[in-house]
């Protein structure tokens, strides 16, 4: 009975170690985001206040616990899914601010030629990018807004006829869509 008794007294006494720590991420991108926090999905819109996760952690002096934190963001503002992980310690509240990290671009035929190949090269970079569109772009149309990399200085423009068309300066700021007006010439 007294090793039963002592056994509970000591489970008891490492499970007031635990301690509280908080997880809060900010939405500062001004767009809609999913949020995957170690397992749980979240929705968080551009108004929303912060997502807060709470982890009780033991904090007892040989077994103190550090966790690692999987989460996994996914929307607009990244090319592809970010993921990566935040270490929690005991009584330690952290917070990430989730921000750009890409450019927009959104093309306008206005020639009368077809485009059917969008490549982007940096300044100290000889090589050109895989094409960053997908179909053709026919005269008078208008793509989406696509997500790029700003690291880029250049843009060139391939005809359905594959003739290249020159290099032409182009300015990417992180957070912003930049409208290139493609004329044919």
């Amino acid at each position: 009975m007294k090793k039963k008794l002592t056994l509970l007294i000591i489970l008891i006494l490492l499970g007031a170690c635990a301690r509280q720590s908080d997880l809060t991420v900010y939405n500062d991108t001004g767009h809609s985001i999913r949020l995957i926090l170690n397992g749980t999905i979240y929705q968080i819109l551009r108004n929303d206040p912060p997502v807060v996760e709470t982890f009780y952690l033991n904090s007892f002096i040989l077994f103190g616990e550090t966790i690692d934190v999987p989460i996994i963001i996914e929307g607009q503002i990244y090319l592809e899914p970010k993921e990566f992980t935040i270490k929690m310690k005991p009584n330690k509240d952290k917070t990430y601010n989730v921000e750009f990290d890409r450019a927009g671009l959104q093309i306008n035929n206005a020639s009368l030629v077809p485009i059917s190949v969008v490549q982007l090269r940096n300044e100290g970079n000889e090589d050109w990018s895989e094409s960053v569109i997908d179909d053709t772009l026919y005269n008078e149309t208008l793509t989406p807004i696509l997500s790029i990399i700003p690291d880029y200085d250049y843009i060139k423009m391939t005809d359905i006829f594959e003739t290249e068309y020159p290099e032409e300066l182009i300015e990417f700021n992180v957070g912003e869509t930049t409208t290139f007006i493609f004329f044919g010439i």
